[in-house]
């Protein structure tokens, strides 16, 4: 056999497996990047519906100053930062005036343990 047709056999088979690696790179490349653009509308998706969420919070104003302002002068369990069974009661009330889901933010009975 001629050593000139094995080195061109040789030269074919390197050119064509050359060839076949820069396609499958390629085709990798192309792949990351359609997972990036899918990855980036789902976060933006993710962003935009908790955006809205967040928008939607209002905050509810609950009034409670006279029974608080009777309490703070009859009760000196505020200067240990404290509240008092009543303080603690009105808060509640106040937490819960509305719709409110449970575990929603309800402060913790009152500490009735003497110090």
């Amino acid at each position: 056999m001629n050593p000139y047709v094995l080195f061109a056999l040789l030269g074919a088979i390197l050119a064509a497996g050359a060839g076949g690696f820069k396609l499958g790179v390629d085709h990798e490349v192309a792949a990351q990047a359609r997972e990036d653009e899918h990855i980036a509308q789902a976060v933006d998706a993710a962003t935009a519906v908790a955006a809205k969420a967040i928008g939607e919070l209002r905050p509810k104003y609950t009034t409670i100053q006279n029974e608080v302002i009777r309490d703070v002068k009859t009760n000196t369990v505020y200067r240990d930062c404290k509240l008092s069974d009543d303080g603690m009661r009105l808060a509640n009330q106040a937490l819960n005036a509305g719709t409110a889901a449970p575990g929603s933010g309800k402060l913790p009975d009152a500490d009735t343990t003497p110090r």
